[in-house]
C-alpha cells in the first residue's frame, strides 16, 4: 500500500512523506480502498476496470479523492496487445524448437528420435555433449559423441535440458537470471508433485512449470516507462501480481497463457499457466500443482504469497499432504538443475 501511495503521489506530484498532511492521508485512504478490492478477489480479466468504476463512483459520492483516484486508473498502461507485439520480437520459435517440444515433451520418444533430433543442430548437439561433461556428472574420460552423451545422460535428463535449451535464451536480457532459476526450481518441483500425485504426466507437468511465468518475463522485456514502473513497483515491495493489476489490468498468468496460446500450447497448458495463482474453480490437476510448487520452489521475492485456504484445497484436489510438498534437497534434483541452468 506504501508502494501505491508514493506512486499516486508521483503522479499527483505532491508530498506524501508527512503522513499528517491532508493530501498524504486521501492518497493513502485511495490506496487502501483500491489494495482492499484487488485482495479480495482473484486476478481475472475486466477486474481492474471494475475496480476502478466503483472508486470513481465512490469519488463522485465525496468518499474518495477525485484527483488521487483519477491518477490511479492513469497507472494502467500496459495493454495485452503492446504485451504480445514484445512477444513477437523474442527469440523463439525456430523450426528445432518446435520439434524439441514434440519430442521432449513426450515419454514415448525412442533413443533413436531424439539422437536424429539433437544431431541435427550443432548448438543443441554442443549442449548436450557439455552437460554429459559438467562436473556434477564427472564421466570417468571426455564424452565427444552424441550417442555417448544420451547413454550417460540418460533419455528423461536429456528432454529436460532439451526444454531448457529451447526456452533459455527468452531470458538472456540483463538482470533476468534469477527468473530463470525460478523457473527451473519450478519446473523440478512442479514434476516432483506430478509423480506423486498421479493426476498429470511428470514431463508435463515440467513445462508448465517451466512457461508459468513466461508472461512475467514478457512484462520485464517490454521496455520503456512500463517496464521501468513495474520494476519500481516490485522493487518497493509490491508482489508481482499486484503490481501487474495495477499497471495491466490482469496478471502474468492471463499474459502468459495468451503467449501459449498464440505459440499453439495445448489448452489444458494455457489454462494452467493461466489460473496458477487463482486455481480454485480450475479443473486441470497442472494448475494446482504449479500453485503448490510455488511456494516449495524458492521464488526471488516476487510473487504473490500463497493463500492457507487455497493451499489446504490443493492438498485435497491432489491426494498429497503438506510433508509430502516440502522442498527437499535431492541428489538428483540438485544434478537436474545444474545442467538445466547451463542449457
Amino acid at each position: 500500500m506504501a508502494t501505491l501511495a508514493a506512486e499516486l503521489a508521483r503522479r499527483l506530484r505532491v508530498n506524501a512523506s508527512n503522513p499528517r498532511g491532508l493530501e498524504a492521508t486521501r492518497l493513502w485512504e485511495v490506496a487502501e480502498a483500491f489494495v482492499t478490492r484487488i485482495e479480495a478477489f482473484p486476478p481475472e480479466p475486466g477486474r481492474l476496470d471494475q475496480i476502478l468504476d466503483e472508486m470513481n463512483w465512490l469519488a463522485q459520492q465525496g468518499r474518495l479523492d477525485p484527483a488521487a483516484t483519477a491518477a490511479l486508473a492513469r497507472l494502467a498502461c500496459v495493454r495485452m496487445e503492446d504485451l504480445l507485439a514484445t512477444v513477437h520480437r523474442l527469440p523463439v520459435f525456430p523450426a528445432v524448437a518446435v520439434r524439441v517440444l514434440g519430442v521432449a515433451g513426450s515419454d514415448e520418444a525412442s533413443f533413436e528420435e531424439i539422437q536424429r533430433l539433437v544431431s541435427s543442430d550443432q548448438v543443441l548437439a554442443g549442449r548436450i555433449i557439455e552437460a554429459a561433461n559438467s562436473s556434477l556428472l564427472s564421466p570417468a574420460r571426455p564424452i565427444s559423441t552424441i550417442p555417448q552423451a544420451l547413454s550417460y545422460i540418460g533419455l528423461e535428463r536429456t528432454r529436460r535440458v532439451l526444454l531448457a535449451h529451447v526456452f533459455r535464451p527468452l531470458y538472456k536480457a540483463g538482470g533476468l537470471e534469477p527468473m530463470w532459476r525460478h523457473s527451473i526450481q519450478m519446473a523440478i518441483a512442479t514434476e516432483r508433485l506430478a509423480s506423486l500425485s498421479k493426476l498429470a504426466p511428470p514431463e508435463e507437468a515440467f513445462l508448465a512449470g517451466l512457461m508459468h511465468d513466461i508472461g512475467r518475463l514478457a512484462l520485464r522485456r517490454m521496455g520503456g516507462a512500463e517496464a521501468e514502473l513495474y520494476a519500481r513497483l516490485c522493487q518497493s515491495g509490491s508482489d508481482a501480481v499486484f503490481a501487474e493489476l495495477i499497471l495491466c489490468g490482469f496478471d502474468h498468468g492471463l499474459a502468459g497463457a495468451e503467449i501459449l496460446r498464440g505459440w499453439a500450447f495445448p489448452a489444458h497448458l494455457v489454462e494452467s499457466v493461466q489460473r496458477h495463482h487463482a486455481p480454485l474453480g480450475c479443473r486441470q490437476p497442472l494448475a494446482w500443482l504449479v500453485y503448490v510448487a510455488e511456494g516449495m520452489a524458492d521464488p526471488d521475492g516476487q510473487e504473490a504469497p500463497a493463500c492457507e485456504e487455497t493451499l489446504r484445497a490443493a492438498f485435497e484436489r491432489l491426494g498429497l499432504d503438506g510433508s509430502q510438498c516440502a522442498p527437499r534437497q535431492e541428489p538428483e534434483s540438485a544434478l537436474l538443475a545444474h545442467l538445466l541452468e547451463a542449457a
